[in-house]
């Protein structure tokens, strides 16, 4: 089912510090800066073999309120794994009893459709499966 790792997402307070230390100390490149609504700001830093999601959210009022109250009653990290087909993905961890938080594939924050796994039924830290645009 899973292909690779995509990103590891990072919800925290400090974006500024946070892109700073994935940049100019670990060496990565920034290669998407984006907000939604101007109330969530989302950078994809991108290291040898992933990428990390830096998500900071400055105001209450977006769609993605809802999931990211979710993931941060259980982690302020999440991991997101590369699979080839997520609406296959989806029902291949339905039929094994967990319950996703999205009920359909949804577009992601990068060039990607995604569904997170409902972070309650996850063992560890949340889980997000993205299906690569093209």
């Amino acid at each position: 089912m899973i292909a690779g790792c995509h990103h590891v997402g990072l919800v925290v307070d400090d974006y500024v510090r946070t892109v700073e230390f994935y940049r100019d100390v670990l060496g990565g490149e920034v290669t998407t800066e984006t907000d939604v609504d101007e109330k969530v700001r989302v950078a994809f830093v991108d290291l040898p073999d992933h990428a990390v999601e830096v998500i900071v959210r400055e105001e209450r009022g977006t769609e993605l309120d809802d999931l990211l109250d979710v993931l941060r009653e259980r982690s302020d990290y999440h991991v997101a794994y590369v699979v080839p087909d997520v609406e296959a993905a989806m029902v291949a961890l339905e039929r094994e009893g967990y319950r996703l938080f999205d009920e359909t594939p949804v577009e992601g924050l990068g060039p990607y459709v995604r569904a997170f796994v409902h972070p309650a039924d996850v063992p560890g830290i949340p889980v997000e499966l993205v299906e690569l645009d093209g």
